[in-house]
């Protein structure tokens, strides 16, 4: 941390000082802050915004058992030093260079390049305590001062800071005529739309303060004034429409590097069958095969599979039974047999793989990886702009590998804040505040499951779904998605209805939403407890799960305010009030 602040104070501290001398004394090799091009530091802040919420979230979706950690215990999978570049990003790439820009957009009355500055800001110190808890706040960006060593804030100052410049975004936001100043140009989230912009700063503060109500009921206050908790009803101007979500979009490009969607490049290689990487097992079971949902509606009659799952996952074989598919079973590293003793005492429901297809890992599997890229269930055309999953479920003989130019060819998401989320956190405060959150509830499943539909058949992607009822593969019309929507959230609604804890039934939903975005569904386990019951690891004592994460080497070696937190207890987020063994 004090080389990523020397670095970078000492540009700001030359900068900083440039303005006043003379100008015989300004190196002319060097541009001083008041020559800078605002649209490319905006530029560069959401480069680099994308960047860090993209760390994020992957570091965390394998705590919510959406990808796989491959480690046996939780502290060698999460070590110091890989969270190194996570925090850099934020500091030297996002906060330091959104502080420098608010500057110079301040002085030009560039209101929208302030308001989004901030609003980016916010996101950054939200998820910097999301994921540390305590973090430098005050002193974070004083390298220019002097001060190499800066010491954490209570993390719950670190979120009234964030607010307050949500706040402070608002009113730049507010202005109209000749005081709203030029417009941002260079826009690659929302084209420089105040709207939305407006919409998704609403937003954040209304998901900030559903995290503050658990230790701060005053916070239930804040919240009605951007939504009713009764009715969901929007009070002010929320993300709650497909057309205000906020993305980070993906190309189709091969160079430069990075163009496509991550997990794209991750399963779609030059080469076909090379796909690399697990995705988590039980996740896509309980997409695919959850008991949870049936037609009776508890636990009886016939279990209903997501129709998210066709869009969410690809599978390159049809049976993970070599001798239908042809492949060397020494490609399987993982191999149906007899659960290890703690999934059978815990009633574990799946272990290793599942048929019809579905290769992936269980949760904390560190063994090592053999030949299995032709094996491996893909990430599908949502978020990643893959291939969906079009074959039917009888067809054990179906191999097809993945190779780039599949599918919409990378040209995926990062789901940063998607509507749906809102429609999720309106159905959790209304049950939190005992008021019946089922209408709410269902909306939010069938608007999920709307927009990832949209977003494939955008892309050209379709899925053509059979006739539910149908025991065959067949080419369904318009109306089988309908069907089939309707009955996914019938069933959810069943589940709902017999759940003694309804937040149980909405957590899950909204954890199966969050596909892609790993950050909201950590936030919302360490909330809610929601959904319960996952999967544990594959070995006894893992180790305290990870409430929050160790700081990283880079803040803990080179700083000498810093203390690391003992890597074997649990250390929580402020805000988190559930159970110490929560895992």
């Amino acid at each position: 941390m004090k080389n990523i602040f020397k670095k970078y104070g000492i540009l700001l501290a030359f900068l900083a000082s440039a303005c006043s001398l003379d100008g015989d004394l300004e190196n002319p090799n060097q541009v001083p802050v008041s020559g800078a091009d605002v649209d490319y530091i905006m530029n560069l802040v959401q480069l680099d915004f994308a960047d860090f919420f993209g760390g994020a979230q992957g570091t965390v979706s394998p705590l919510i058992r959406q990808s796989t950690m491959s480690s046996y215990r939780y502290q060698l999978a999460y070590q110091p030093q890989f969270q190194d570049g996570l925090w850099s990003g934020a500091y030297q790439g996002i906060l330091l260079q959104a502080g420098t820009l608010i500057e110079l957009a301040t002085e030009k009355g560039l209101t929208t390049h302030v308001a989004v500055a901030k609003i980016l800001s916010a996101y950054t110190y939200l998820t910097l305590v999301d994921l540390f808890n305590d973090v430098p706040r005050t002193e974070a960006l004083a390298a220019s001062t002097g001060n190499f060593n800066p010491t954490v804030d209570p993390a719950r100052q670190v979120y009234d800071h964030a607010i307050a410049l949500l706040g402070e975004a608002r009113t730049e936001l507010a202005k109209t005529g000749t005081s709203a100043g030029g417009a941002l140009v260079r826009d690659i989230y929302y084209g420089g739309d105040r709207a939305k912009w407006k919409a998704l700063c609403n937003t954040l503060e209304l998901k900030a303060w559903v995290n503050v109500s658990l230790v701060d009921a005053a916070a239930n206050a804040k919240i009605a004034t951007f939504i009713n908790p009764a009715t969901g009803e929007s009070l002010v101007d929320i993300i709650d429409d497909p057309k205000e979500n906020f993305t980070y979009k993906y190309g189709t490009a091969t160079v430069p590097a990075g163009s496509r969607h991550p997990l794209y490049d991750q399963y779609y290689s030059p080469n076909l069958g090379n796909a690399g990487g697990y995705l988590s097992t039980y996740f896509m079971y309980e997409m695919f095969n959850s008991s949870d949902y049936t037609t009776d509606g508890v636990g009886g009659g016939t279990a209903i599979q997501d129709p998210r799952w066709r869009y969410y996952f690809y599978r390159q074989v049809g049976s993970i039974n070599p001798v239908d598919n042809g492949f060397d079973v020494k490609a399987l590293g993982c191999t149906p047999g007899v659960p290890p003793p703690h999934y059978q005492a815990a009633g574990v429901k799946m272990f290793c793989v599942f048929e019809p297809g579905f290769y992936g890992r269980d949760h904390g599997d560190g063994s090592g990886t053999p030949p299995d890229g032709p094996v491996v269930t893909a990430a599908g055309v949502y978020p990643a702009g893959g291939r969906p999953d079009l074959t039917s479920t009888l067809s054990k003989k179906y191999s097809k590998g993945t190779i780039r130019g599949d599918g919409a060819n990378g040209a995926g998401i990062q789901p940063i804040w998607m509507s749906p989320y809102t429609d999720f956190i309106k159905a959790e405060v209304a049950i939190r505040s005992n008021n019946d959150g089922r209408a709410l509830l269902l909306k939010a499943v069938e608007n999920s499951i709307q927009s990832i539909k949209t977003f494939a058949d955008d892309k050209g992607q379709s899925v053509t779904f059979a006739p539910w009822s149908s025991s065959k593969w067949v080419k369904g019309d318009a109306s089988a998605f309908d069907v089939l929507v309707n009955t996914y959230t019938t069933a959810v609604g069943k589940a709902y209805d017999a759940a003694g804890v309804k937040m149980e039934v909405a957590g899950k939903e909204f954890w199966k939403s969050t596909w892609g975005n790993g950050l909201e569904g950590y936030n919302l386990y360490r909330r809610t407890g929601a959904p319960a019951d996952m999967q544990p690891t594959i070995q006894l004592n893992p180790g305290p799960w990870m409430r929050t994460l160790l700081y990283p080497s880079v803040f803990v070696n080179l700083n000498s305010s810093a203390t690391q937190r003992p890597a074997d207890q649990v250390n929580k987020v402020f805000w988190d009030t559930n159970p110490a063994d929560l895992d």
